[in-house]
């Protein structure tokens, strides 16, 4: 550093004795690497205003003709500088960076304090998952839960080699073909998390463990997905980074777990009754239908007290309801027949999109024909499924 003095002095002896004042000063690389070489401070007075102010370019394509060196000659201000005044430098074309800050002396130049450029948060890694438990299989999978949420985490270590605090740390996890980092939460393609946890301790001096949680609930779309990270460092340096992974395909419904025919006695087609379908996945489903009396495949829809109820009596419309009594004929034209056998039918009911409410819902009617001579209690099985639309 003597040398260097020294070297300047020499150098600029000559402008020393023309009445010039120089600041100068280093501006070192950033840890990072980046250089500082042909990147231009700016010099001004406070109390002037920075509207008044002196460029130059750090490195030998500057004033200084020296690496990571600048030069300013504080007299050219429109308001020249004079003793006591206090200036200050920043490296202009590079946002993060300190400025620093010197008092004009009575000597012919000034050395401001070095300024060293900022380094950009980096990450050593990004990843997301349903679990943190090694190994995890299958990989780069996440699996939801009918009507109800998946916790999902994405994991990333920041190195820091300025040592400045990270803040504003942000996750958001979204459906990368729909959605985009800035856009606002929604429950089938974007989640947001700002209250991520920190591990200073994690590593090396300079790294940090962050770690977002986001609660995905069983209606968010299925396909690939993008997890990201953004950093900010204490002068607002920022960078992002992603890991992507695939949400798969929930198949999902909810039914009543009961429903009563009401009290009819034989030869008689009971009331209709309702039994509502929702959609507790993240995509279109469609039926499969069949029913059993006590066992499957034993042809009845229904075992009494007294006698059976054959499979074929117990009718559906996934589409229509028919209120009011039905002869049997009627009975058999606006309804189908329940089988022993599964059977997938179209029904194409949408995932949840509302917020607020759940309106994928929709409802099946369903009615049984009562044959003479059975009677009593009466029992059987509806066996519904969800099949792919």
């Amino acid at each position: 550093m003597k040398f260097f003095l020294i070297f300047l002095i020499s150098v600029f002896l000559f402008p020393f004795c023309s009445g010039a004042h120089y600041i100068t000063g280093i501006a070192n690389d950033a840890f990072d690497s980046r250089s500082a070489n042909d990147l231009k401070v700016v010099l001004w007075n406070s109390a002037n205003g920075i509207s008044d102010n002196l460029t130059d370019v750090i490195g030998v394509n500057g004033n200084s003709r020296a690496d990571n060196v600048y030069l300013i000659d504080c007299e050219m201000l429109k308001i020249s500088c004079e003793v006591n005044d206090v200036l200050s430098v920043k490296v202009l074309s590079y946002p993060y960076s300190y400025e620093v800050n010197l008092t004009v002396t009575g000597a012919g130049f000034d050395v401001a304090s070095n300024i060293t450029l900022n380094s950009i948060p980096s990450f050593s890694f990004v990843f997301v998952d349903d679990s943190f438990q090694f190994p995890v299989f299958p990989e780069n999978e996440i699996d939801l839960f009918a009507n109800a949420t998946r916790e999902v985490f994405c994991e990333a270590v920041i190195e820091e080699l300025d040592g400045d605090t990270l803040q504003n740390i942000t996750g958001k996890f979204f459906d990368n073909s729909v959605s985009f980092f800035q856009d606002s939460d929604d429950n089938n393609y974007h989640y947001t998390n700002q209250s991520c946890f920190l591990n200073s301790s994690y590593g090396g001096e300079n790294e940090t463990q962050v770690i977002c949680g986001f609660q995905v609930l069983y209606n968010a779309n299925y396909g690939n997905w993008n997890c990201t990270i953004k950093v900010e460092d204490n002068l607002s340096a920022i960078n992002l980074g992603s890991d992507f992974t695939n949400v798969n395909q929930l198949l999902s419904i909810g039914i009543n777990d009961s429903v009563d025919f009401g009290t009819f006695g034989g030869g008689i087609v009971t009331d209709e009754v309702e039994i509502g379908i929702t959609n507790f996945g993240n995509t279109i489903v469609n039926l499969s239908l069949s029913g059993y009396g006590v066992s499957e495949g034993d042809g009845y829809s229904m075992v009494c007290s007294n006698g059976e109820i054959p499979i074929f009596y117990k009718k559906y419309n996934l589409t229509d309801s028919t209120f009011g009594v039905l002869s049997l004929s009627e009975f058999e034209q606006r309804y189908v027949n329940l089988t022993s056998s599964l059977v997938n039918k179209e029904f194409n009911l949408n995932p949840r999109q509302n917020e607020v409410f759940n309106e994928a819902v929709n409802s099946t009617y369903w009615r049984t024909y009562v044959p003479f001579g059975v009677s009593g209690s009466c029992s059987g099985n509806i066996v519904v499924g969800a099949v792919a639309s």
